[in-house]
C-alpha cells in the first residue's frame, strides 16, 4: 500500500523535474527577490498533511484551522483534543457543529505574512456553497494593506489540497499571480469529488441536504453515492449496500483517470482498512501514488463515522512553460522552489496520541452558516 511518505517523495521528484524544464532562475535554483514573494493561504478543509505544512520550505503556505463544536465545547481543527473527542461524539450521536474561522483570524495571518516580507497573498478556501469561510477571508482582506486575492475553490478535501499545493509550487516558480488565480478558479470544476456515508443523518443535521432525502435514506437503508458539483453536495445514486456504493465511486474515479492523467487521493474516517483497500484498487489508474488521508474534522463532522471518498484531479504540470516569464508581475515564494525538495516533506505523519479533552482557548464564531 502506498504511504503518505511515498506520495510526498513522488511529488518532490515531480517538482524537481518541472523546475528543470523551465528557463531562468527557477531552472538554475536561484532564489527569487525576497520582497517579491507570493504567499498562499487556505483552511483546514484542504486536508494537507501536517508534514507538508511543517516543512521549512513551505514557509509561505498557511492552513487556517476551522473550529468544530462538540456539544458546547469548541475545538480547533488539528488539536489532539478534537482528534480524540470527535469519533466518540459521532458514535454517541452527540451534537457536532462547525463554523468558519473568524475574519480576525484571517487578518492576523495576512498581517503576519506581510510582516514576513511577502508582497501579495492568494487566499483559497472551501466552497462557498458549504461554508462562509470565503466571506470571512474577503472581510479580512479589506482590513490589510497587502494585496489579497480571495478565491472560492468550489471544492473541499484533498481536491482543495491538491489545488493549494499546485498554487504554492507555481508561486515558488515565480509564475504570475494572475495565472495562479486563474488556475484556482477553474481547477475545482475539473476535479472529481465523490463519497459515500453510512447514512444521511449527519448531513441532514448539518443542513447539507434536505430532510426528505435524509428520511428516504433512513427508511430504505440505502447507501448514498454523493458528489461535490458546482460547489455543493448532490445525490448521484442510491445503492443497496456499501460495496455497491464503493464500486460506483471506484468506477467514476477510474473513468476520470482513463480520460486524462490524474492524481488520486482517498479519504476515510474511522474505517482505515476500507480506505486503504479502495486506494489499492485505484492505484493502477493513478499517475501518482495514492495517499490515504482522513477526512478533516470539519468535513467528518458532517459525514459521520465510516465516510469514504475519492478525489481525482487532473495533472496540469505542462502549464508552467506557458506561464513562466512573469515573475515580476506575480512574485514567488509560497514554496521556495529553488531549494532541493521544493514543497514537500520526506517523512510520514506520525499517529496522534490520545490526550485529555480541554477547553479550546481560540474563540470560534458559531454560525448557522457552518463549514
Amino acid at each position: 500500500m502506498t504511504s503518505v511518505l511515498q506520495w510526498q517523495q513522488d511529488y518532490q521528484a515531480r517538482v524537481r523535474a518541472r523546475r528543470s524544464r523551465l528557463a531562468g532562475r527557477v531552472r538554475y535554483g536561484l532564489k527569487p527577490p525576497r520582497r517579491d514573494r507570493t504567499a498562499i493561504v487556505t483552511d483546514s478543509s484542504a486536508a494537507i498533511p501536517s508534514s507538508v505544512l511543517e516543512h521549512p520550505l513551505a514557509a509561505g503556505l498557511r492552513q487556517i484551522p476551522m473550529p468544530v463544536m462538540v456539544g458546547e465545547q469548541i475545538y480547533t481543527e488539528g488539536s489532539e483534543e478534537l482528534h480524540q473527542e470527535l469519533p466518540f461524539a459521532l458514535a454517541a450521536n452527540l451534537p457536532v457543529r462547525t463554523s468558519r474561522p473568524s475574519p480576525g483570524r484571517f487578518e492576523e495571518t495576512y498581517r503576519e505574512l506581510e510582516a514576513a516580507g511577502y508582497a501579495r497573498i492568494v487566499s483559497v478556501h472551501i466552497s462557498g456553497g458549504l461554508s462562509g469561510t470565503v466571506e470571512a477571508a474577503k472581510m479580512a482582506a479589506t482590513r490589510v494593506s497587502i494585496p489579497v486575492e480571495v478565491v472560492d475553490s468550489r471544492s473541499a478535501g484533498m481536491a482543495l489540497g491538491f489545488m493549494v499545493m499546485e498554487a504554492a509550487v507555481r508561486a515558488g516558480f515565480g509564475l504570475p499571480v494572475e495565472g495562479i488565480v486563474e488556475y484556482l478558479q477553474g481547477a475545482g470544476e475539473q476535479s472529481l469529488v465523490m463519497f459515500t456515508v453510512p447514512n444521511l443523518e449527519q448531513l441532514r443535521r448539518g443542513g447539507r441536504i434536505s430532510a426528505l432525502k435524509g428520511l428516504i435514506g433512513s427508511m430504505f437503508q440505502v447507501k448514498p453515492v454523493l458528489a461535490l458539483r458546482d460547489g455543493t453536495i448532490c445525490l448521484v445514486e442510491r445503492t443497496r449496500s456499501l460495496d455497491a456504493a464503493v464500486d460506483r465511486i471506484a468506477a467514476a474515479a477510474q473513468a476520470k483517470a482513463e480520460a486524462e492523467p490524474c492524481g488520486i487521493a482517498v479519504h476515510g474516517y474511522g474505517n482505515r482498512p476500507a480506505a486503504e483497500a479502495l486506494a489499492a484498487r485505484l492505484q493502477p489508474f493513478s499517475q501518482t501514488p495514492i495517499p490515504v488521508v482522513d477526512f478533516p474534522a470539519v468535513l467528518a463532522a458532517h459525514l459521520g463515522l465510516g465516510g469514504l471518498g475519492v478525489i481525482a484531479t487532473p495533472l496540469l504540470e505542462g502549464d508552467d512553460a506557458a506561464d513562466v516569464g512573469g515573475s515580476g508581475a506575480g512574485g514567488a515564494g509560497a514554496v521556495d522552489a529553488s531549494a532541493e525538495g521544493a514543497s514537500v516533506a520526506t517523512r510520514e505523519d506520525t499517529p496522534k496520541e490520545p490526550s485529555v479533552p480541554a477547553q479550546a482557548t481560540d474563540p470560534a464564531e458559531p454560525s448557522t452558516d457552518e463549514a
